[in-house]
């Protein structure tokens, strides 16, 4: 089978005996690091607040430097359980600049590392070539594509939300927005994972638009796991020890990470271990399980 793409092999300096024998997951799935929202925010106070989001039209850069530096930690910890002897990464990316830029901090240790990182025949994103290189793949399947930025926002805690263009609202979507935000207060969960999987079936109801953490979960989700069996199929993963290093969000885990792992959320920058087998196991703060 064609491999369509390059290869960038940037040494493998300084690996030990006990680097070379770790035992690691096909894929990672990353949750992005800590970021601004800026492109979120000028939306919302803009003439036209429920306007959907443009990936190519993002306020850069998302991530500050406090996330800079949790992700370069949590990339450190990544990495310490690949062997830079052998694995080769491809790294994929939601088309959000906040996990774009995720992902090329972690590109960055890897590269510092000494891994051998694959690139992409194409990224399909002029913000990843500007922000990576041309070396970080978006891939639909990891983003979200909000197609009303202000409702895809109605799950943020009290604390975080931003201000809104309300004169350029209707009045039926601010007396639907105030009943949701109501039944959100009573019970915030002090975080948007948290506010989404614990409210998302109430506040569908009032907006049918509005996916559950369980529709996220049977679409996005299951499409992640053919993801890493669509790699399988294109890179022979195993067989040429290619590591797929994937950035996105947390909507569409929530549901697996509570049923699978009795786990409410995931961290910026914490990362979920997908290993292709005859069934998926997935692997996440020391616990695995099996997935069909």
């Amino acid at each position: 089978m064609e491999k369509k793409f390059e290869q960038i092999n940037y040494g493998i300096e300084g690996v030990n005996d006990e680097e070379k024998n770790k035992q690691t997951a096909d894929a990672y799935f990353v949750h992005h690091s800590k970021a601004g929202y800026k492109t979120y925010a000028e939306t919302e106070k803009s003439e036209n607040p429920r306007a959907p989001f443009n990936p190519e039209k993002q306020i850069t850069p998302d991530v500050p430097e406090g996330g800079i530096e949790l992700a370069r930690e949590k990339a450190e910890e990544l990495f310490r359980s690949l062997n830079p002897g052998k694995d080769k990464l491809f790294f994929v990316s939601s088309n959000e600049s906040r996990a774009i830029e995720t992902a090329n901090v972690f590109k960055t240790i890897a590269v510092e590392k000494g891994f051998e990182i694959i690139k992409p025949e194409k990224t399909k994103s002029d913000i990843s070539d500007e922000i990576a290189d041309g070396e970080i793949r978006i891939l639909n399947n990891l983003s979200l594509n909000p197609k009303d930025t202000l409702l895809f926002n109605i799950f943020l805690p009290e604390k975080l939300l931003r201000p809104v263009n309300w004169d350029a609202v209707d009045d039926d979507f601010k007396k639907k927005w105030k009943e949701a935000r109501e039944i959100i207060a009573s019970d915030d969960q002090g975080s948007y994972g948290g506010n989404l999987h614990k409210h998302s079936k109430a506040i569908k109801e009032l907006f049918p638009e509005v996916r559950t953490t369980q529709e996220l979960h049977d679409k996005e989700f299951k499409n992640l796991i053919r993801l890493g069996k669509w790699a399988e199929k294109k890179f022979s993963l195993k067989e040429n020890n290619i590591k797929i290093i994937a950035f996105g969000h947390e909507n569409y885990v929530l549901q697996i990470l509570d049923e699978k792992f009795n786990e409410s959320g995931i961290g910026n920058c914490e990362s979920i271990g997908v290993t292709l087998d005859e069934k998926t196991t997935l692997s996440f703060r020391n616990k695995e399980t099996k997935v069909d």
